[in-house]
């Protein structure tokens, strides 16, 4: 970090003007600076029930405080603003955040000289913003609208240098397709839920970003000792070679049965999306910035009707889960979806497949008619691969799909909680279904955080088969207290070994203070850096010496400011709901799956959930009726600025149902 100040660029769309408010540190230090003070930001600046897609809406992009530096994983940015998923029948909008790795973008942005970029406003015409050392450039992009993700991010590394940074919207964020999202140099994704379709609506086709200046830290040695630790500790991982060999794609020995949807045995599903079919297609495995691992992928479609296509990103898990679903086979067809998606469209995969999921499964049971336009709703590839590039136009039936699942039970009568797998909180539908994967802190964390995803909220839980002292060891590394641990790892008969609620608030805190530092969640999820670790970092970079138990308060202190803009939008705890399908029991060839906890230990039910959620709004001081801080939560973390002069919390202001 930059002595003395924290810049933040400014750009003014409408005005066509940009400019740099510097910060003092004590001032961004509560926050912990990068995405934690872009939450700060976004609470004091943002109009509460603004349209996400107007020109009111804000979006900050926050690369993380490490990011630029050698600490291993420091390579991510998180993006807040207001998505334009339809979060609920009454038509309310979260205020959330997305994280993202990449090889230059975040790196470019700090390299520049800024630590956060805030978008506001909307300009008149398509643009590129141009992130150069010392200032922006609002460039015309008129020739580039309509252009895939791939050919603009090809055309302006070309214009700027091989080793700019840039994020692309594809041709579905420019029709405010409300899935879209943004493509980070080429490789990585930005913004499930939308964020592709907040940059359309503000015409901003592009950013690029290349600077040329240096990180300082404020203890060069320490910071560099520190670095090499965990770069040795990275090295000596036992699954490394696996990892740099396949990326994302060595997961699949977890993958294959906690996102199993259960139509096909598992063995067939092996042979059909497995590790050995995934070689196929692989041809090199691409490593983000600072990072010891390598988890994106280079692949080539082997024959077929796509054969020769090529693509960046990360497929297998992708198409192996959609394609079940679907019933399609031939993974070569589910990878072409997935190159389209990140190559050209930047429509969301997984939401699109599952909505067309739905639809043909309820056209095929007759509950909605067959012929929609001139679509057969008949299940198929060719249905499938049409639906796809129809969501993306917005045309005909695809713009239904464009605008989620709220848009198909208006237009079709069809509930949102029928979709058979995984389930749908907030508008989102989940990667992960709970009862394949159990009901383990990730899962509970789609709940309760304001924007209903995974991203960054890893750690041990999310393996299969560890042990509760692996559990406890990894927490206490977060300092917290003899007292919290006691209450996290007590035993209760509706939540088994470990207490999820408790354990899920901590674990989210902790995923804050990733963000704010830019670790990729990889590193923790897999126990190769604690949260000690990141205080020593922090410590070293700020030149103020924080604990590991102080660190996580601040991450706390972003929570809280994060559920406060939520519940200005009208959020409370009738929205934190476990999905139906959790409940049901799903039928596989293997047998009878239902949703226990990590053990296995009992069947859970909606019951026992709803006192899990207890235990997290209780370990959060948070009102259990309505799941909001308390003025006395907020007067702790310091947020006495949040609470109104009647001495209610401003939260409290919110739409209470």
């Amino acid at each position: 970090m930059r002595a003395g100040t924290d810049k933040t660029w400014f750009v003014d769309l409408t005005a066509g003007k940009s400019w740099v408010e510097e910060s003092p540190l004590d001032e961004v230090a509560p926050y912990l600076g990068g995405s934690g003070y872009g939450w700060r930001l976004l609470a004091d600046r943002l109009p509460a029930r603004v349209d996400p897609l107007g020109p009111e809406n804000i979006v900050v992009l926050n690369p993380g405080v490490l990011v630029g530096t050698r600490t291993v994983g420091a390579s991510k940015l998180t993006a807040i603003t207001k998505f334009p998923t339809v979060a609920s029948a009454d038509r309310r909008f979260f205020v959330g955040s997305c994280t993202s790795g990449g090889r230059y973008f975040a790196l470019g942005l700090r390299q520049a000289g800024c630590d956060r970029l805030v978008l506001l406003g909307k300009a008149p015409r398509p643009v590129v913003l141009a992130i150069r050392d010392g200032g922006v450039a609002i460039e015309d992009a008129s020739h580039l609208w309509g252009k895939g993700i791939d050919e603009v991010s090809r055309h302006l590394v070309k214009q700027e240098g091989p080793d700019a940074g840039v994020l692309v919207i594809g041709t579905g964020g420019e029709k405010l397709v409300r899935n879209a999202l943004a493509i980070i140099d080429r490789t990585n994704s930005l913004g499930r839920g939308g964020l592709g379709a907040v940059l359309g609506s503000k015409n901003v086709k592009a950013i690029v970003a290349r600077g040329t200046g240096g990180i300082r830290v404020a203890d060069p040695a320490r910071y560099d000792a520190l670095s090499t630790e965990l770069v040795s500790r990275v090295a000596a991982w036992p699954r490394r070679a696996h990892w740099i060999k396949l990326g994302l794609a060595a997961g699949w020995d977890t993958f294959k049965h906690t996102q199993n949807p259960g139509m096909w045995p598992k063995e067939r599903w092996d042979d059909l999306y497995g590790e050995a079919k995934r070689m196929e297609s692989l041809r090199s495995v691409i490593a983000c910035t600072s990072c010891p691992l390598s988890c994106r992928l280079r692949w080539e479609i082997p024959g077929g009707q796509f054969g020769g296509e090529t693509g960046l990103g990360s497929p297998y898990s992708k198409s192996a889960t959609s394609g079940q679903l679907l019933g399609i086979e031939d993974d070569r067809k589910m990878i072409h979806l997935v190159t389209q998606a990140n190559s050209l469209t930047g429509i969301d995969f997984y939401t699109t497949t599952r909505i067309i999921d739905f639809l043909t499964r309820m056209a095929e049971e007759g509950r909605i008619p067959r012929r929609q336009g001139d679509v057969d709703l008949s299940r198929g590839y060719e249905t499938v691969e049409r639906l796809f590039r129809m969501t993306a136009d917005r045309e005909g039936i695809g713009d239904v799909i464009a605008d989620g699942w709220y848009r198909v039970e208006e237009e079709f009568g069809l509930d949102p909680q029928d979709y058979w797998y995984a389930g749908v909180c907030k508008g989102i539908d989940f990667i992960y279904d709970a009862r394949p994967s159990r009901f383990h802190p990730l899962m509970m964390t789609f709940l309760t955080r304001p924007r209903p995803h995974h991203g960054g909220s890893h750690t041990r839980t999310n393996s299969r088969n560890k042990t509760l002292e692996e559990f406890r060891e990894q927490v206490a590394h977060w300092g917290l207290s003899a007292e919290t641990l006691e209450r996290i790892f007590t035993a209760a008969p509706y939540t088994g070994k470990f207490n999820v609620g408790r354990y899920t608030s901590h674990m989210e805190d902790m995923m804050q203070v990733k963000n704010a530092l830019g670790i990729c969640t990889i590193y923790t999820y897999q126990a190769l850096v604690f949260g000690d670790d990141m205080a020593r970092l922090y410590s070293a970079a700020v030149g103020e010496e924080v604990g590991p138990g102080e660190l996580i308060r601040r991450g706390e202190r972003i929570s809280n400011v994060a559920k406060v803009l939520n519940v200005r939008e009208g959020f409370t705890r009738l929205d934190d709901r476990a999905p139906d399908v959790w409940f049901r029991p799903m039928n596989t060839p293997e047998g009878t799956i239902e949703m226990e906890d990590y053990f296995q230990t009992k069947v859970l039910t909606r019951e026992d959930v709803e006192r899990m959620l207890d235990d997290y709004y209780d370990e959060r001081g948070w009102t259990r009726e309505l799941g909001i801080p308390t003025p006395e939560a907020l007067e702790g973390l310091g947020l006495a600025d949040l609470i109104d002069g009647s001495g209610k919390t401003r939260t409290e202001t919110g739409r209470q149902r």
